[in-house]
């Protein structure tokens, strides 16, 4: 365990249910997938969508590398967070295998991308005119997004480590 959360550990929420966990994740990858979608006809080449294959490949790698990188180390590696992600991690990596401040940087991957997508998509539905489908997902993402935002702050306050985890969406503090 990182050394952080070593003898800053308060008993509460030891891990959390099923459904909330395929939620959540559920709900992170719509978001994803709708994000490759507002981008695809950005930029093409050979009927390509590129922007989106990069998106798709940024996506799988982050993901992996915060399994690593913030997972690993965690007080909820080998249980059940409200992510489900400590299980996921101890499946993958060995315990305090990653790096915690490169972590933290990675997790910049859910606060920078979704601002920079929807300006990239609002340019774009303004000078390309998109169907209403387009217009509809953009909103669909918005909304999403915000939704993504507010069921991350409920797992945060339940979660043990909420206080000291530098990528905590709750602290009382």
């Amino acid at each position: 365990m990182y050394k952080c959360y070593q003898d800053k550990i308060v008993p509460e929420t030891e891990s959390f249910s099923l459904s909330w966990i395929i939620g959540e994740n559920l709900l992170h990858i719509t978001v994803w997938v709708l994000a490759g979608y507002l981008i695809w006809p950005i930029w093409t080449l050979f009927y390509l969508p590129l922007l989106t294959i990069i998106w798709a490949v940024l996506v799988v790698i982050i993901q992996i590398l915060l399994k690593k990188h913030n997972c690993s180390g965690c007080y909820y590696y080998d249980k059940l967070c409200h992510l489900g992600w400590g299980k996921i991690s101890s499946a993958m990596f060995k315990q305090d295998s990653g790096n915690l401040k490169t972590g933290m940087k990675l997790s910049l991957f859910y606060i920078i991308p979704p601002p920079v997508i929807l300006l990239l998509s609002l340019v774009f539905a303004v000078i390309k005119n998109p169907t209403w489908i387009y217009w509809f997902i953009l909103v669909l993402f918005v909304f999403l997004n915000v939704a993504s935002f507010l069921v991350r702050k409920k797992g945060c306050s339940l979660c043990v480590m909420r206080e000291i985890c530098p990528g905590s969406a709750e602290k009382s503090k």
